[in-house]
């Protein structure tokens, strides 16, 4: 038992040791948590205000072009010639609607039955009763969308319609028909590979059935129409508020999404790595910084410990020889003006008291 109680007992020099590795340490431990977590949520707000801004002049940019698009729609369809649903009063104004803006390639109506009154081109009238944007507007929408494949761009393009009323206002009662246009999406999509962070971030478009309009990278949206609804921005809780981290086929992102009009969604996504770059550096620069400084701490503490213990031990053995009646060891440390110093001064005087006894002692009465 004895032993063991003397195999865990702590000398002055590890006391001492441990005392000094405490004070130090605790409060540069603290330094170094507290510089980091500052450099840990200034850079979060950082990566998370970039693509916040991105995502929000893409947004505008977007939601600007549609609700010109709409305002087109809607002016076109209050002209009288659109309102009498006459083919040949209706060819003029379609076809100065596709004069007038070049992403237009398609400008026609539909009579209640779904039947192809007027276009802006010299294709035959056709039945458009099937369609979705046309479905939309005569069970009540204010706005009928479709994207679709363009036949000959390959690419996606943006059929939107608006109901024709007649004279009499507003109201199911009154509709006369739809009237819409097709248009290619170069701007969005132009406006889509310009959103860009860094290497890595790109923005992605979707319309309301979660189908792929755009995207930062053009090559993903040729030929046909992708269904984006597995992707895991959408998914995550909170990805419409603030930047989340996903992982996604392997790979860790920040993600974020947003609402616009039409019911469209515009999603942004940078690699990890890039994103937090100086974060992570910063980190690998506070873990070296921390290794260094407790190695530097240890190194002090040890040196400190060593020369505060260090004359306490030999003035311990002293007294110890002086117990067993060793006079002939100089005492160390006399020379030293601390506590240290008296100590070894008074043992030393008590060296010299115990010899000057001990040699009366001997002497014959």
């Amino acid at each position: 038992m004895s032993a063991e109680r003397k195999l865990f007992h702590l000398r002055i020099f590890h006391k001492i040791l441990l005392t000094l590795l405490l004070v130090a340490f605790i409060p540069i431990a603290g330094a170094l948590y507290i510089a980091v977590y500052q450099i840990e949520r200034s850079w979060h707000d950082n990566v998370s205000r970039q693509l916040m801004l991105t995502s929000q002049g893409l947004a505008d940019r977007i939601d600007g072009w549609l609700d010109m698009n709409l305002r087109v729609l809607s002016q076109n369809a209050a002209l009288p010639d659109i309102r009498a649903m006459d083919t040949e009063r209706q060819r003029a104004p379609l076809k100065a609607l596709d004069d007038a803006y070049e992403w237009v390639y398609l400008a026609f109506t539909v009579d209640p039955e779904g039947r192809n009154i007027g276009r802006n081109d010299d294709n035959p009238l056709t039945y458009y009763g099937d369609r979705g944007y046309f479905r939309q507007v005569i069970e009540g929408a204010p706005v009928g969308q479709q994207v679709l494949i363009g036949r000959t761009s390959g690419r996606p393009a943006l059929i939107l319609a608006k109901p024709i009323l007649d004279d009499g206002g507003e109201g199911p009662s009154n509709l006369v028909g739809v009237m819409a246009t097709a248009q290619h999406l170069v701007d969005v999509s132009d406006a889509t590979t310009r959103a860009r962070i860094g290497d890595t971030g790109f923005t992605m478009v979707l319309d309301p059935a979660r189908q792929l309009i755009a995207h930062g990278q053009p090559e993903q949206v040729e030929g046909q129409l992708q269904d984006y609804g597995w992707h895991p921005i959408l998914a995550t809780p909170g990805a419409d508020q603030y930047p989340v981290i996903i992982e996604h086929q392997g790979q860790r992102l920040v993600g974020f999404r947003q609402e616009i009009g039409l019911g469209w969604t515009v999603m942004i996504q940078q690699d990890y790595q890039e994103a937090f770059a100086p974060l992570l550096k910063a980190r690998r620069d506070a873990m070296t910084m921390s290794a260094i400084t407790l190695v530097l701490v240890v190194l002090i503490a040890f040196l400190l410990a060593r020369q505060i213990s260090r004359p306490i031990v030999q003035l311990t053995r002293a007294a110890e020889g002086l117990s067993r009646g060793q006079f002939d060891h100089g005492i160390a440390g006399t020379h030293r003006g601390d506590e240290i110093g008296a100590l070894a001064r008074a043992i030393e005087r008590m060296s010299v008291s115990i010899r000057i006894a001990l040699e009366r002692l001997r002497k014959p009465a």
